[in-house]
């Protein structure tokens, strides 16, 4: 059983398996440290916490016009050379940053940066399904993040450390050798790939990616049980970065955290994806027969933790709450990546991850917008309880027009 043996043998000795994942552990320690310098560079510039929140705008503004094509790269070509291809350039990007004290350069970079992330996503969730059966990619996905939960335990609070002793330029460059790192051990890595269908209609035809896109989007609304989840992913997205922009107006304005405070926190919460995988190791054939009630139930205890967010005034209480949040959503994205990795037919896996990735940012730009318009006028605590709401009045909403799935 799994719980005597959490991790197969068949996993351990899969050694292109273990390259792939020393390269995500790599590249995740110098994402953790460019994590927190980003945060402290821009609050030293601007001396505002909401300036440091355009972390989180990044991604959905770059996934809005990139995801489509994304998906569409992810599966015409070897997801093991495209994930080195763009560590390398995310490693030349992360070197820019290095003695800049330009706040608009810093958000360019920054938005460059996030736009290499939308394209790294579809083919690192492709080459999962490349090194791993069926049966074990959950398995496969909860390491990678309890490896992430491992790094971020350990990496924003070395970055604090760091940034005392030696400074910010420091960060940022041991980011960029991070990425340098997991570009050469991705080459050690061997994958079948699962080329597109379109590629392989007529030999010497070079198919256009407009139709390659548009195959992955016929593809996807012929699926019902691929757009629920993505709906869920979306909702849960548009209210998680709502929480995501009014937090750091919350931690650095409201309860006045320090920089290594502010490192610790994040461990705290991006560690608990360690333990996320441990659950999800554990309890994946619970997991997989409760199905989309797993989904609801997540949203329900995350909806509930916000609403203590907004009663809070304790950074001990804070940290306690940032922990049930992390272990939470961690949980939901394992569950969301696994379940769209397996319904998936392969040739269409990065493509379908593209088009999650694009609905999952449209709903965060919608969280974005209207929390940004409201803190002009509304304190972070109004936030949390309006968000509390949407998850809700969501579940509630399912409950009474569909009925819980308990197919795989």
């Amino acid at each position: 059983m799994l719980i005597n043996n959490p991790i197969p043998d068949r996993i351990k000795k899969n050694k292109s398996l273990m390259f792939f994942l020393t390269s995500q552990t790599v590249s995740n320690l110098g994402d953790a440290f460019h994590f927190i310098a980003i945060a402290a560079l821009l609050i030293k510039l601007t001396g505002s916490g909401t300036s440091a929140s355009f972390i989180v705008i990044c991604t959905p503004i770059s996934s809005f016009f990139l995801s489509s094509f994304a998906g569409s790269l992810g599966d015409r070509f070897n997801e093991k050379y495209l994930l080195a291809f763009i560590d390398l350039l995310r490693g030349l990007t992360a070197l820019l940053f290095i003695s800049n004290q330009n706040v608009l350069t810093i958000y360019i970079l920054m938005l460059t940066l996030s736009s290499f992330e939308i394209l790294y996503n579809p083919p690192q969730k492709k080459i999962i399904t490349s090194l791993l059966d069926q049966r074990d990619v959950m398995i496969g996905n909860s390491i990678l993040t309890g490896i992430k939960g491992i790094i971020f335990i350990i990496g924003p609070i070395i970055a604090g450390i760091i940034i005392d002793i030696w400074g910010l330029n420091t960060i940022f460059m041991i980011n960029s050798l991070s990425y340098f790192l997991s570009t050469i051990i991705l080459f050690l890595t061997r994958t079948k790939s699962h080329k597109s269908n379109i590629i392989n209609k007529k030999i010497g035809t070079k198919p256009s990616i407009y139709k390659d896109i548009r195959s992955g989007f016929k593809y996807f609304k012929s699926k019902i049980s691929i757009k629920e989840l993505v709906l869920i992913n979306t909702i849960a997205s548009l209210a998680i970065a709502s929480v995501n922009i009014t937090f750091y107006s919350f931690a650095f304005d409201t309860l006045k955290v320090t920089s290594r405070n502010w490192g610790f926190m994040m461990s705290v919460f991006y560690g608990t994806n360690f333990v996320a995988m441990v659950v999800s190791i554990y309890f994946d054939k619970i997991i997989h027969k409760l199905n989309l009630l797993f989904a609801y139930m997540i949203l329900i205890t995350v909806s509930i933790v916000w609403l203590f967010y907004s009663l809070s005034n304790n950074l001990s209480t804070v940290i306690l709450l940032q922990f049930i949040e992390g272990l939470v959503i961690s949980l939901l994205t394992i569950f969301i990546n696994t379940k769209l990795q397996i319904i998936t037919k392969k040739e269409f896996v990065a493509r379908i991850m593209g088009i999650n990735d694009i609905f999952n940012n449209i709903g965060k730009l919608i969280g974005i917008g209207y929390t940004y318009a409201i803190l002009q006028f509304r304190s972070s605590r109004f936030i949390f309880v309006l968000n509390f709401f949407i998850l809700i009045f969501y579940v509630v909403y399912k409950s009474f027009t569909s009925k819980y799935s308990t197919r795989t």
